[in-house]
């Protein structure tokens, strides 16, 4: 996406989710939750996605299916 990235509230759930992929680590929908960031992390990442932000989605396998791992492109 080109163009200015749009900023959010430093005490957003967005913000603080950017800030966490920022530090490198990656985050899925239950470790979101486990860490007080948000119930719905695949709306947050949508919505820093449409701001500008380059998030990649990786399968990640579990005993019966698959969750969304992101991180931040590099």
């Amino acid at each position: 996406m080109q163009g200015k990235i749009k900023s959010f509230k430093t005490d957003s759930q967005n913000s603080k989710i950017l800030a966490y992929l920022q530090t490198g680590a990656s985050l899925t929908c239950l470790e979101a939750m486990q860490m007080g960031l948000t119930h719905n992390l695949r709306s947050r990442i949508s919505n820093l996605r449409e701001a500008g932000h380059a998030i990649k989605s990786v399968k990640v396998p579990t005993n019966s299916s698959y969750i969304a791992e992101y991180s931040l492109e590099v």
